[in-house]
This record gives C-alpha cells, structure tokens and sequence, in this order.
C-alpha cells in the first residue's frame, strides 16, 4: 500500500514473471425444479455459497430432469453439454474446480473453499459488463493473463447468470421459489473460446455481446468467466463481474448501510421503497427475509408515491430481543411501474447492532484480554476488512489491546469501536473515562485522528469528549512501516464524562483515517468518584465461594425491592443476568450457576433503583 524502494521495485520485478495468485474458485450445482432431493439440500449448500461469495464463483445449472423446470426450458442448449462434460448422470450434484465432485452437496465445505482458493495459480483474470442504452442487450469484456508459460487444452468460458430469481410459486414440483446463480446463457457457447497455449506474461483480451433473452431481472444480471483445461477439467482461475450499481430505473427498495443500535428489547428494523421510475407507484410485491433463514416472507404494498418520492416500511413481525447481529435481505419482486425488467431488483442488508443486555454497572473495566473481539459487549463498524481489531502483539502492561489499523483504510474514513452500554444513571459524582493509546505519524502529510464520543440516545447523537491528531496523538516518531509501540510508548488519558451522569450511556472511539498509520487503546475504565448510591443490605455472601459449580447468593433487604442479578468478568463483560423481581424484605437466596464459566475472578452485583451492591466471585473449575 505504500511507496516502495528503488530496492523493493528491483525484486518486485526480478520476480513478477513466478508470480502467483489466489485462485477464487469456481462452484457448479446441477439441479431442478422438480428435484426433491434438490430442495433438501440446497438451502445447506446456498449457505456455504452466500457465506463464501468473497471467494467464490457459484453457477447453476438446470437440467431437464427429473421434472418441469422452466428455467431449463430457456436454457436446455447451454445446459446439456455442460452436463455431458462432466457426465453427470443425477442431481443434486456439483463440481468444486471443475476437477472435484461435489456428492452429495452437504461436502462443500467453508474448508474446502479455503483450500482451494489458497491453491495458488499464475492466472488472474478481469471481466467487466454492461448494456446498451435500450437495455436489449449485454456487452462483456475479459482478459487472462498467465504469469508463466501455460500449455494445455485451455478454453475461456464465459457464462451470463441471474443471482436471483423468485416466483409467487413454485415452478416445478419441489416446493422451491427461489433460485440463486442461474446460469442464462454461455457466451459464445458451452464449449467456450479455445485461447491456445500462453508465454510468461502474455494477457489475451475478449469481448462478447449478447441480444438478452428469458431474463427475469436485469438488475441481477452478473458474469461469471473462467479459465479451463479440459483435459483435466481444473479451473486455473475464475472471476465474477457483479451486477451493475445503479440499476435500470424503476422501483427500489433500500435499506440503511449504517448499523442501527436496538438498545431495548421489541425493537424492529424498517426499509425504504423508492418510486425511482417515472409513474406513480401504487402497489407492488416486496420479499424479505431474515438472515440466515432461506424461506422468504412476501410483502404487498400498496399506496401511492409520486416519480421521485419514498416510504418507510417496517418490519413488525422482525423483533430483536437478544444482543448481536441482525441481517435483513429485501428483494423487489414486482410493481405497477411494469415487468421485472424494469426494476431495480436485487437485495439490500441492514446490520443491527443490539445494545439490549441490561447496562454494565460501574466500575467498568476492559483490558483486551479475551480472544474474542469485540469482546462481549462491544461492536466494531470497520472499512471493510480494515479498522479495529485485536492486536495480541502490544498492549499497555499486557500483549493485548484494540488496534485500528489506519495504515491500510484510505484517508477520509472513519472506523468505530463502541463499548457496551454503561449504567450511570445512579452516578452521584465525577465520573471519568480513562484509557491508554500508542499511535506514530506515517509522515506529516499522511496523519490520524482519535476521537472519543458519548451518546444519550441509543447511538442516534454523539457528543465528542475527546479528539487528538497527528503530533498531538503521537506517542512515538514518524515511522514508514507498520508501527507496533513497545513499553515507553503508551500515553494515559482521563476525561470527564460527568456531564453524562443519570443516563445510560454508549462510549465509542473513533479511528479518523489519514492513511497514516496503527492507532491502538487499551485499559478502557469508567468509574465515578463516589460511584452509584449503595444498596443497603443486612447481609450479602456468596456460599460457597469460591464456586466450582453452584452458588448461593445470600443478601437481607430492608424493604421490598425489584432486584436485578449481574455477573460481571475481570475485563468488565457481562457473563450472566438475572431479573428477580420484586422480593420481600428480610433474607432472600438465588442460585448462580458457574458450569459455563472459566477459572477466574467475577464481579457480583445486585441492582434496585435504591443502589448498587457488588462482592468478589471466584470460580475455580
């Protein structure tokens, strides 16, 4: 990513010509509408291919048995060859590199993806597509390139796909609806375009031009091209052109990219229907499902939006009441506004980040520890595979931290890191955040930015409480390779957060992308001088303590009270939860269960709207 060295141009050349390249791998199925079997296995095997699509070319191909498949009606001349070149004689079946079978489909591994796409090959290959101004027709260009001489009965094959296709019913006789990766046409044929043998370095160039014919949905036209020996049926290497953004103009539905905190329990995500063609819309069909479920739900809309105007749709039979992730998939179907083809199909995805598990209580504590990251509790919103992550080989006192890797997002983007809700509703006194960071400029020109930001409303508004760039940030000099700080680099901060007293409240750090270089935090605290009020108990103790297994919670109120349970980790996660109710006054007992805990120190506290008490839990198994 960086300016490289007189040296390093030198080697960069001296070796191109044994370069080698990870090689997406190619994934063929063999199906049917009316396939029993088929509709048992495919929702496993789209699984594996929508958790994989960053290292994959899927392709289906509908045979003409075992039953109606219309999809093959349209396509039985492409179809049949492909059929016989691997002699496939039943379906479901599949090919993995064109060289291994894929029987029965439950054999298409995350795994097997991996190897194969680390067999590395010295092909890469580029494709791109587009249509002409009336939509009537598909142009696609393709270019291979071999680092090193390569013999064989190669052939570049290049097939047109539709991702997605749905029917209001089942087409064949197995129950399906929908179908993914359909091939529609291979260009110039099956056979493919025999490109000869290739020297080092040698980059042969195609183009095709297709007159579009049974598609469905334009907006999901994708090209797949490939590579192929067809003496050994291995695919060198495959490439997958997507479907082009903006789509054709007509009906859309999107949904929001940025991810949306849920920070109570009922919560429902929503959508919007844009009118992006040129009529009034008034009605039409929607799909949407909740990932990683394959049944779609179908959804008729109807009102009335203008050229130009858009609605929010809601989703209320979607509730989140649990922390994590959330996936929403919205697919347009139809609408008064004309066919398919004149839609913006396709799907759109909203992450949801749920900030539901009751707040964590103060003192709040969390030092990186845990190979799990975000630890629990915590989010991320990165720049694709860049921002933060789990640095385990630095840390302040410790060889763990968060580390926001700016070195690789391009400048101008941000990347954050938030913390779980914190409680501070009951805090009385000063309450402060405190944290260490180690950060070293790439140069004066190419510097970052730490900003610290506090939220009231659930993430809607943020207040910024803390922001430090280039030599302000820097806790070590300039450096033009990855920095990585050692003892001595690391600054404390303290901030105030008083302000934020009586409320519940989300703490995030935000990486401000300079194209810099490793920003990293570490011993993140929020605490308050005189804490939350204490609850009064006549008696508190945890028997026996410390736990192997069970433990009894012993603790005398004074008066009726709602109570809550927490089990706090010694990073400051929250391990357990428990809404007692309202108990009487005087003695009350509760069973904690450590089975599902590790050997370590655990923080213990009971919650009522009176206060806070907390006692030590030592578990050791």
């Amino acid at each position: 990513m960086r300016q490289l060295s007189i040296l390093a141009i030198a080697l960069l050349c001296t070796f191109s010509v044994s370069a080698q390249h990870l090689r997406r791998v190619l994934v063929e199925e063999f199906t049917n509408a009316s396939c029993g079997p088929c509709a048992a296995a495919n929702p496993g095997f789209n699984a594996t291919i929508d958790a994989n699509l960053q290292y994959i070319t899927p392709i289906k191909w509908q045979t003409n048995w075992p039953g109606v498949d219309p999809m093959n009606a349209q396509t039985q001349t492409d179809v049949a060859p492909r059929v016989s070149y691997y002699g496939v004689t039943g379906v479901p079946n599949g090919r993995q590199g064109g060289s291994v079978e894929v029987f029965p489909l439950s054999n298409l591994t995350s795994a097997s993806i991996a190897a194969e796409y680390n067999n590395l090959t010295p092909v890469t290959i580029t494709a791109a597509h587009h249509f002409n101004a009336t939509f009537d027709s598909v142009f696609i260009n393709v270019a291979v390139t071999s680092d090193v001489a390569l013999t064989g009965t190669l052939r570049l094959r290049t097939v047109v796909v539709e991702d997605n296709i749905f029917f209001n019913a089942p087409p064949g006789s197995n129950g399906e609806t929908g179908f993914f990766q359909i091939m529609r046409k291979t260009l110039p044929n099956t056979d493919g375009t025999n490109t000869g043998n290739f020297t080092a370095g040698e980059t042969k160039s195609y183009s095709f031009k297709w007159k579009l014919a049974n598609f469905y949905d334009l907006n999901q036209l994708s090209v797949a091209a490939f590579l192929q020996n067809d003496a050994t049926k291995e695919v060198f290497q495959s490439v997958r052109s997507e479907p082009l953004t903006p789509g054709i103009p007509g009906l859309g539905a999107t949904v929001p990219n940025e991810n949306i905190f849920a920070c109570a329990s009922g919560f429902s995500p929503s959508f919007t229907i844009n009118n992006n063609g040129n009529g009034t819309l008034t009605n039409a069909l929607l799909r949407y499902r909740k990932l990683p479920a394959t049944t779609w739900t179908d959804l008729n809309w109807t009102g009335s939006l203008a050229a130009g105007a858009s609605e929010d749709v809601q989703l209320t039979d979607i509730v989140i009441t649990a922390a994590g992730t959330v996936s929403i998939e919205v697919a347009v179907i139809s609408s008064n506004l004309g066919i398919q083809t004149n839609l913006v199909g396709g799907t759109s995805t909203i992450k949801v980040l749920a900030a539901i598990d009751p707040a964590s209580a103060l003192p709040f504590a969390n030092t990186f520890q845990s190979a799990a990251f975000p630890p629990t509790g915590w989010s991320s919103i990165n720049a694709g595979a860049n921002g933060w992550k789990l640095a385990t080989n630095a840390g302040s006192g410790s060889s763990r931290s968060a580390r926001c890797n700016m070195y690789d997002i391009p400048k101008g983007s941000d990347t954050y890191l938030h913390t779980p809700k914190l409680d501070l509703t009951a805090a009385t006194g000063t309450s402060t955040l405190t944290f260490d960071h180690a950060y070293a400029p790439y140069s004066t020109v190419d510097y970052d930015g730490l900003r610290v930001e506090v939220s009231t409303d659930c993430g809607q508004t943020w207040s910024q409480v803390f922001y430090l760039e280039n030599l302000d940030l820097a806790t070590a000099p300039a450096i033009t390779t990855a920095f990585v700080p050692v003892a001595g680099q690391w600054a404390p901060n303290e901030v105030d957060i008083t302000p934020f007293n009586g409320h519940e409240i989300l703490i995030r750090f935000t990486g401000v992308s300079g194209y810099g270089n490793n920003l990293f935090v570490d011993n993140v605290n929020v605490t308050s001088t005189v804490g939350t009020k204490e609850l009064t108990l006549s008696v508190f103790n945890l028997v026996p303590n410390p736990t192997r297994d069970f433990a009894e919670v012993r603790f005398g109120l004074e008066t009726a009270q709602n109570i809550e349970l927490r089990v706090y980790s010694a990073e400051g996660a929250l391990v357990q939860s428990q809404l007692l109710g309202e108990l009487p006054s005087g003695e009350n007992r509760v069973v904690m269960n450590a089975t599902k805990l590790a050997t370590g120190s655990y923080r213990v506290v009971l919650q009522s709207k009176e206060g806070v008490a907390q006692t030590q839990w030592i578990v050791v198994k």
